[in-house]
Formats: C-alpha cells, structure tokens, sequence
C-alpha cells in the first residue's frame, strides 16, 4: 500500500524547515496567512501535517521567508530538491 507523501519523511523535514524558519524571522502565522490569502487555520494545519502544501503556496511562502537572501534556507531546499 502506498503511503501519502504528507507523511513521507523528506516532505516532514521540509515542513519543519520552513516552520522554524517562520518562527526564527519572527513572523506570525496569521501574517503568512495573510500574505498566501489563505487562513491562520491552514497554515497551522500545514504545520502540523494535517494539509499538505501546495507547490505554488511553497513558491509564495519561500518569498515570505526571503529566500533569495538566506543561504542557508538556500541550500535546506535545494537538498530537499536533490539539487
């Protein structure tokens, strides 16, 4: 039986990159949600792996959390990608 990739293991280490990176930049649930035009709701169930995140929303959330200036968020999701 194949199991849903919300919970595979590469998919929970993303999430909780980027949940801690949203913490460490000080940035509120209810703000990123703001900024995705989705609810605090979601963004708490994606962080607690209960929805799983769009690629689009993935795209918008890695602007949020300034990636084109944080290296080491850089490099945490390019090894996700296996780049």
């Amino acid at each position: 039986m194949k199991v849903k990739t919300i919970y595979n293991s590469d998919y929970i280490e993303l999430i909780q990159i980027l949940s801690s990176e949203r913490k460490r930049l000080g940035i509120s649930q209810k703000e990123v949600a703001t900024l995705l035009d989705i609810s605090q709701a979601d963004i708490s169930k994606i962080e607690r792996l209960e929805r799983r995140l769009d690629i689009l929303e993935l795209k918008s959330l890695l602007k949020i959390y300034r990636i084109s200036s944080n290296q080491n968020l850089q490099n945490l999701v390019l090894k996700f990608f296996e780049f």
